[in-house]
């Protein structure tokens, strides 16, 4: 079994709901990493999954549970069930990708810390924050009334010409 099979083992039961005591672990250990990047503009990480873990005083579950979060935002995903202690994690990291995909998560205990103030101003942060809420947004048009006028330009009503077929 791998590090990822476990690490959902454990994370979620087998109705797919979160572990609250795991969840509760792993977010502040989480936090930390995320401030040490944006606090120090880093945006390239590289190591082993067990040199990360050792880096950030953390299991190697954890960290295998944070590339995952980030998997999306990645150039080149990594394939999270063939990771093991030995691969190498070579993460480079977009910004507003990473700002727009916790947004897209509800992750407010991570877009909004702190440390994004030496990254974009507030008014950036703002602008991709809606950015993302919107881009999930389905704004459907006009329905059209079967006695209104065709919107192919016919002059016909809208059920006697395109409308009649359906």
């Amino acid at each position: 079994m791998s590090i990822y099979e476990d690490w959902m083992r454990k994370a979620f039961t087998q109705e797919g709901r979160s572990v609250d005591a795991i969840w509760n672990e792993y977010m502040p250990k989480e936090q930390t990493i995320y401030e040490y990047l944006l606090g120090n503009k880093v945006n390239e990480l590289h190591g082993t999954v067990t040199e990360l873990a050792k880096r950030f005083d953390m299991s190697e579950e954890y960290i295998v549970a944070f590339v995952d979060g980030l998997n999306d935002v990645l150039d080149t995903p990594y394939d999270m069930k063939t990771i093991t202690e030995e691969t190498q994690i070579d993460i480079v990291l977009d910004f507003a990708k990473l700002y727009k995909k916790m947004v897209e998560y509800h992750a407010e205990h991570l877009y909004s810390l702190p440390q994004w103030n030496g990254i974009f101003t507030e008014e950036e942060r703002k602008a991709m924050f809606w950015e993302q809420r919107k881009s999930r947004t389905v704004v459907k048009g006009a329905k059209i009334g079967r006695n209104d006028p065709c919107p192919c330009g016919s002059g016909k009503k809208y059920k006697k010409c395109c409308g009649a077929n359906l």
